[in-house]
């Protein structure tokens, strides 16, 4: 790791949920040049409730701008990519796939082809997620099994992970992957996601609506755990270059068991309301984690509970800190 504190670091979308745990991460290590891209600031997000601008870059950048995305690495002699720029909202995806493959697809194609004119990168992390490998023939998922997503998001997903792999294979890019389950933790603001739409609901005694019929079995992973796992690729990139990994958990539930677990850990009761309108979405999910065991030495450190906890401890602070 020392090795590479003062590389140049390039995090895409470093600015939003994940991307602001991993700039913590790194910091933590002692890194100290970490650029981050951002299309849209939010004042409340995470990233600057810790005050996370002082201690870095801000790049405005969207990357579906070609142009735009060889300029921040040229500019900033970028030596270490962690790709995280995304559409990551699956409804949104349904309703606007257009907006979605140009961002997920594209805007991977152009950070990916970006990073070969310039050449000279230790390292590119390109993260991906569970959902490029669409609906399962066998569980749990080994980084082995057929990327075939078939929804619009799912799909965006595939796509984008595959031209990952080409880009190592054909031009031999640093390119490692990282395919992660659902995220969960403190700073995630998209309240369409069921565990933030959870918090809303009981902080704000607000009935949760559940868009699809409850039985969806997804598995969390706490986004500090995440964020370690991303920076052990970096760290092993010599020995892992074109491999994927697996991130997760052992915290597998339907929505009804997970809503019923939130409960059991938070002492509440949850108003919610099935509404069954979820189209074409994965029925039941969850990986296999042991290749990043044994190659990196990573598993996840956070219980669920404890995530639980801490993530309902800042929403409230998120709702209420300005009455």
């Amino acid at each position: 790791m020392e090795n590479l504190k003062y590389s140049n670091i390039l995090i895409t979308g470093g600015t939003g949920f994940i991307g602001s745990h991993l700039v913590e991460e790194l910091l933590k290590y002692g890194f100290k040049n970490i650029i981050c891209t951002y299309r849209a600031s939010n004042p409340r997000s995470y990233f600057y409730s810790q005050e996370l601008p002082k201690k870095t870059t801000l790049a405005s950048c969207d990357i579906k701008d070609f142009k735009r995305v060889f300029d921040i690495l040229t500019k900033y002699e970028i030596d270490i990519v962690f790709h995280l720029a995304a559409q990551p909202i699956v409804d949104t995806a349904y309703k606007n796939p257009l907006e979605t493959i140009e961002t997920n697809v594209m805007g991977t194609v152009n950070l990916l082809e970006a990073c070969r004119q310039k050449g000279d990168l230790k390292s590119v992390a390109v993260i991906t997620s569970d959902k490029a490998y669409g609906k399962a023939e066998e569980l749990p998922y080994t980084e082995e099994a057929r990327l075939k997503g078939d929804h619009p998001y799912d799909a965006s997903k595939t796509a984008a992970d595959l031209m990952a792999q080409t880009y190592f294979r054909t031009y031999g890019l640093p390119v490692v992957i990282a395919r992660f389950s659902n995220i969960f933790g403190p700073g995630d603001i998209n309240f369409n996601r069921i565990i933030p739409g959870i918090m809303e609901s009981i902080i704000m005694n607000e009935e949760l609506l559940v868009r699809s019929d409850g039985k969806m079995i997804r598995e969390y992973t706490y986004v500090k755990d995440v964020a370690d796992g991303c920076v052990r690729l970096a760290q092993n990139i010599d020995e892992i270059k074109g491999e994927a990994f697996n991130f997760g958990s052992k915290n597998i539930f339907s929505v009804i068991d997970l809503i019923k677990k939130i409960e059991e850990i938070l002492d509440v009761r949850v108003n919610y309301k099935i509404l069954n309108i979820a189209k074409n979405e994965i029925p039941e999910q969850y990986l296999d984690w042991s290749k990043a065991k044994e190659k990196l030495d990573w598993q996840p450190k956070t219980s669920f509970e404890q995530g639980v906890k801490e993530v309902f401890n800042w929403y409230k602070n998120f709702y209420f800190s300005d009455k």
